[in-house]
């Protein structure tokens, strides 16, 4: 695993001739609202476009987080879903399911459900449906994780009427859960799972990433604070290194002074950005959307 700086991740990620892509389309045009899956009112996606090109683009699905739970809901990855449309990429904000009603593995089937809903109406919005990555933070982190190694794992097919889907092209994890067992007596997880993992073993290695890693996954970029107390770097580190045994590139971009939730400033001061809002993150995940998805033009 590449444990890298700001600076040697993004030469590590960078194509020759690569440019770090932040901005560019002044519109975006958002389909708001559209229905995912019919029988519930929660599995809703938000379509950000940027400017139509005629040509087939790369999308993006993102997907927020907030421990599984109500209280939280996309308009928390709203901003950072248009900004990677302004960035050229089509971006889709999900919303799925979450505690109550969306215990594992319901929130799980439901990204997937977003997945092949956008791969069947790709046409619609101009996106390549072999081009699209995944973006997610905190419990999004764990969902697009899941979406990139486990999407073919039977235990969590979804039922939905757009059906069964492969795994994203790639994937960014910002401070994503991925071993469950590993943090056994978290209220916001025991809540996700339906238990403790003592009495449902099976259950947790299901709901963990890094149960599912194997050859020919995705590659993955994590970001994560190397202060999170939350959620701690050790679970993307972990994650990267079974990827990259299994033969999968992965790189961890750790932010200095980070936080789960919070991070210090320069004048050592907390502040309310998260690992996924620092500058350094923005600029190596469009390096590395821009590598694994073919760049936005």
């Amino acid at each position: 695993m590449v444990r890298a700086s700001f600076a040697s991740l993004v030469s590590l990620l960078a194509a020759p001739g690569a440019t770090v892509l932040l901005g560019g389309c002044d519109s975006v045009v958002v389909d708001a609202a559209i229905s995912y899956d019919d029988r519930f009112p929660d599995t809703v996606i938000d379509v950000y476009s940027p400017l139509a090109t005629g040509e087939l683009r790369p999308a993006v699905l993102v997907i927020h987080g907030g421990g599984w739970r109500d209280g939280s809901d996309r308009t928390s990855m709203a901003a950072g879903a248009e900004r990677l449309a302004q960035a050229g990429y089509v971006a889709i904000n999900v919303e799925y399911r979450r505690v109550p009603g969306g215990e594992f593995p319901r929130a799980v089937q439901d990204c997937l459900c977003a997945l092949a809903f956008v791969r069947q109406n790709a046409a619609r919005w101009q996106i390549d449906p072999a081009r699209i990555a995944g973006f997610g933070y905190s419990a999004g982190g764990h969902l697009v994780s899941m979406l990139g190694a486990a999407a073919s794992e039977p235990a969590i097919a979804p039922d939905c009427a757009a059906g069964t889907t492969g795994p994203l092209a790639a994937v960014a994890s910002g401070a994503g859960i991925h071993d469950m067992a590993a943090m056994p007596r978290v209220y916001i997880i025991t809540q996700f799972m339906g238990g403790f993992v003592e009495d449902l073993p099976e259950r947790y290695a299901q709901a963990s990433p890094l149960s599912h890693v194997t050859a020919g996954a995705p590659p993955y970029l994590f970001l994560h604070g190397d202060q999170d107390v939350g959620v701690w770097i050790s679970q993307s580190r972990r994650m990267a290194d079974a990827l990259e045994a299994a033969g999968t590139s992965a790189r961890v971009l750790a932010i200095p002074g980070g936080g789960h939730l919070f991070n210090h400033g320069a004048d050592t001061q907390w502040s309310t950005t998260s690992a996924i809002d620092t500058p350094e993150s923005w600029a190596a995940l469009i390096v590395f959307l821009d590598r694994t998805i073919g760049g936005a033009s």
